[in-house]
């Protein structure tokens, strides 16, 4: 039978579990790179346990699912705001608004990332190490993940892709009519989904042959829609950034 499904998902949950210890150890060192780096990690191994529903135990997915998007929610304050910090150089930005925009988002910026470094030591976070720990060396899959991934894997990713297809429909209405917050919305959906299924591609691009190689192609594709994407969501977290500063002083 060759390379079974869980021998690719189980490697790709040793390897995000790892990573994301990594970062969070960075993290407590005060890296530059750190909450960028733990929230790449933590969507990755979301992606693990998601995208491949057949394969994963439902609860123990969910329940994992949950406790690190509410780790990444913490994180993203702080990863916006480091966003809007690294944007305001632009030469579009008016000199006077940067310099208020800077001092407001830094002191934001500084309480976000102690916040992000004070959940490090909770019990809850704790428990949160403990179960992604026993989840790398016991991944809680099913027994059809025992099949091989040629069979089982690419199920999950058509999944994912139809569901970039989906929200691109959702997108390209809303883009008829007139934009707005809507459509800001909407976007943000759609790189949601696509990095989604780039994760899944690159599962995949763990195993070898020409399955593996496609897999490979559409997580390059993706990853390259996901930058676009991720640039014009950018543009709009400093659009309303300096929005709510005009406000303030207006």
């Amino acid at each position: 039978m060759g390379t079974r499904a869980s021998d690719l998902l189980s490697a790709a949950l040793r390897d995000h579990v790892a990573a994301l210890a990594a970062a969070e150890a960075d993290l407590l060192a005060g890296g530059p790179d750190a909450v960028h780096d733990a929230r790449v990690t933590l969507r990755r191994l979301r992606a693990d346990l998601g995208e491949f529903p057949r394969l994963v135990d439902a609860d123990v997915a969910a329940d994992l699912r949950d406790r690190l998007q509410a780790w990444g929610r913490l994180l993203g304050e702080a990863r916006d705001l480091e966003v809007v910090l690294g944007m305001l150089d632009d030469d579009a930005v008016p000199e006077a608004t940067r310099t208020a925009a800077r001092a407001a988002w830094t002191a934001r910026w500084d309480a976000a990332r102690a916040a992000a470094v004070a959940h490090l030591g909770t019990a809850e976070h704790a428990r949160l190490t403990a179960d992604l720990a026993a989840t790398a060396a016991h991944p809680p899959l099913t027994r059809r993940a025992g099949r091989s991934w040629k069979d089982e894997l690419p199920r999950g990713l058509r999944r994912s892709r139809r569901r970039v297809e989906r929200r691109d429909r959702r997108l390209a209405d809303l883009a008829a009519g007139s934009p707005g917050a809507s459509l800001d919305t909407a976007e943000h959906s759609v790189r949601k989904a696509v990095r989604r299924a780039r994760y899944a591609a690159e599962v995949l691009a763990r195993g070898t042959g020409r399955k593996a190689a496609r897999a490979a192609d559409t997580a390059a594709r993706l990853a390259r829609r996901q930058d676009d994407l991720g640039a014009a969501h950018d543009r709009t977290l400093l659009r309303q950034a300096l929005e709510e500063v005009t406000d303030r002083g207006a």
